[in-house]
């Protein structure tokens, strides 16, 4: 791009330079020349009058009087009576001619001078023609070679500006370069380029949320399937498999749902859900990790508490506290369920825990955690908010967290939202 903007305008500059180069010698040229012809004309007219004037005084008109008006220049005046009087002067080569004769006809003056003079001063004046366009090449190349530059460098920065929304890992915007083109193609770069971070980033924030909830129930999968390869009891080992299926089901319905989430922005299937049941779903499947830690986990409920939710969303929530509570707590694990007004309470209570968090950090905040990755909380509040719901954490000591869900009262059937998900009566 350097070299094109350079050649092209060196090519604009020449050609200019070239006609203005050729108009201005040939403009003083032919002024050149008249100025020669006019100091002719002037030299003819003049000894027509000196010699006119001898001759009505009767004075003789000699070659060495006509050297003393002409000079160099050659003079030839024809008198009255005809007989021819020239100077000693010579000339060769082109001349400038001219010739006058007096008002009253009775003589006549031929002047002439040779055209090498003028020839040589239209020489000096094309020479200094010649220096002052090169010197305006050569201004012409600074400029060009300073604009290409100006031009070349905001146009390298807007490709590698561009290389990098490319990759992905774009983090300023483009710096203004005065040029209105450019500047508006790097506004329309910046704008697809904060796209393309935004969908990276929810593509990162998916793998790292799977990843997140995948891991420790994994683990709880494997400690099943070790306990299936220990045990000799047939009917034992079909219901640790049956429990590790269901495991596998739910898992996979929450990714689709976190998929689904992020690139679609479809809101979850809710439907009457027994909370009841859930919990239990996530004892049996807890049960092998406390065991192993020697530790409980037990649920109070005052009745059958019906939520209306996601039965995959709410059940990576309940497995996400229980997990926390797991990993960082020490005692017990207690659910406790319960109706409060309209909504269905879930409360997760480690009963020897202390949480250590400090004042006026948000444990729902990506990132915010003691020694975890903080997502888990993060990831449960947003399925939380997907089913109308909300979460808190109630008490730091025990360290208590609580799901308020629509509660479900069963009045009426579900109606279909315009999003496509089904919301019921609370």
């Amino acid at each position: 791009m350097y070299q094109r903007f350079l050649s092209a305008t060196l090519r604009v500059a020449v050609i200019t330079v070239l006609l203005l180069a050729i108009v201005l010698g040939s403009i003083a040229a032919y002024f050149i020349r008249r100025i020669y012809q006019e100091q002719v004309d002037t030299l003819a007219s003049r000894v027509v009058v000196a010699v006119a004037y001898r001759q009505a005084s009767n004075i003789e008109v000699t070659p060495e009087y006509l050297d003393s008006i002409a000079g160099h220049d050659q003079v030839t005046v024809t008198l009255s009576d005809g007989t021819k009087v020239a100077n000693e002067a010579e000339s060769t080569g082109p001349q400038f001619v001219a010739t006058r004769t007096d008002p009253l006809g009775q003589v006549t003056a031929t002047a002439s001078t040779s055209q090498a003079e003028s020839y040589l001063t239209i020489g000096v004046v094309a020479l200094v023609i010649v220096v002052v366009s090169g010197i305006a090449l050569a201004v012409a190349y600074r400029v060009a070679d300073r604009e290409s530059r100006r031009v070349n460098r905001p146009l390298g920065d807007l490709a590698a500006h561009a290389e990098t929304i490319g990759s992905g890992v774009a983090t300023r915007k483009a710096k203004p370069t005065g040029i209105d083109e450019i500047d508006r193609i790097a506004r329309v770069l910046d704008d697809r380029g904060a796209t393309v971070r935004d969908v990276l980033e929810a593509e990162r924030r998916t793998s790292r949320e799977m990843s997140h909830q995948v891991r420790t129930p994994l683990t709880a999968l494997s400690l099943r399937l070790e306990e299936i390869i220990a045990t000799d009891d047939l009917a034992e080992a079909k219901a640790e498999a049956a429990v590790g299926v269901v495991q596998i089901e739910r898992l996979t319905d929450v990714i689709n749902q976190l998929v689904k989430g992020r690139r679609e922005g479809v809101v979850t299937e809710q439907e009457p859900l027994d909370l009841s049941a859930v919990v239990s779903e996530q004892m049996v499947e807890w049960y092998p990790a406390f065991a192993i830690r020697r530790r409980r986990i037990t649920l109070q409920a005052s009745g059958t508490v019906v939520a209306w939710a996601s039965r995959a969303g709410e059940s990576q929530v309940l497995a996400t506290l229980i997990e926390n509570c797991l990993i960082h707590g020490r005692g017990d694990v207690l659910v406790r369920l319960r109706e409060s007004g309209d909504s269905a309470v879930v409360e997760v209570v480690d009963t020897r825990g202390v949480f250590k968090l400090k004042d006026g950090q948000d444990p729902f905040e990506r990132g915010v955690s003691v020694s975890g990755t903080g997502l888990g909380l993060a990831l449960a509040r947003t399925l939380v908010a997907a089913d109308d719901g909300d979460i808190a954490l109630t008490s730091r000591k025990p360290p208590t967290f609580t799901v308020y869900l629509p509660l479900y009262r069963g009045q009426s059937a579900p109606a279909t939202t315009a999003e496509g998900s089904t919301a019921g009566p609370v």
